[in-house]
């Protein structure tokens, strides 16, 4: 695990200028209960907002859970996030994000796992167009 990541996390939550596109970007450790206050954060800002798509960006996050943990976090994701669409970024060497966005998914989430922003952000475009 990397060890390059402060020791007291940050986040940040904010709209992409000139869309419709809410940003989340987590810096440093997270645990299971900092995700479930994250999921928290997320929607009551993009109800607020009224935005229906979100891009994760947790290329800096160092996981501190296990696998059952993660589980059972990312199978509530669909139900907890219901109406959004999620791209998750991620480090090429990072398992824990692509698993947790593979639960929600195969739970029915809309749900993307992408290792760079411009593909998440292109996916993310396509499901803002109305249908």
């Amino acid at each position: 695990m990397p060890t390059r990541l402060s020791p007291e996390p940050t986040y940040t939550l904010d709209v992409l200028p000139g869309s419709r596109i809410a940003r989340f970007h987590w810096c440093g450790p997270i645990r299971t209960e900092d995700r479930h206050k994250n999921v928290r954060r997320m929607v009551k800002f993009c109800r607020e907002h009224d935005i229906r798509c979100l891009l994760i960006d947790g290329r800096d996050q160092e996981p501190l859970s296990g696998t059952v943990d993660d589980f059972d976090f990312a199978k509530d994701v669909p139900l907890n996030m219901q109406g959004l669409s999620i791209a998750v970024v991620h480090r090429p060497d990072d398992a824990v994000l692509p698993f947790i966005e593979t639960v929600a998914f195969n739970r029915g989430g809309n749900t993307r796992s992408f290792e760079e922003t411009g593909p998440a952000l292109e996916w993310l475009e396509t499901q803002a167009k109305p249908k």
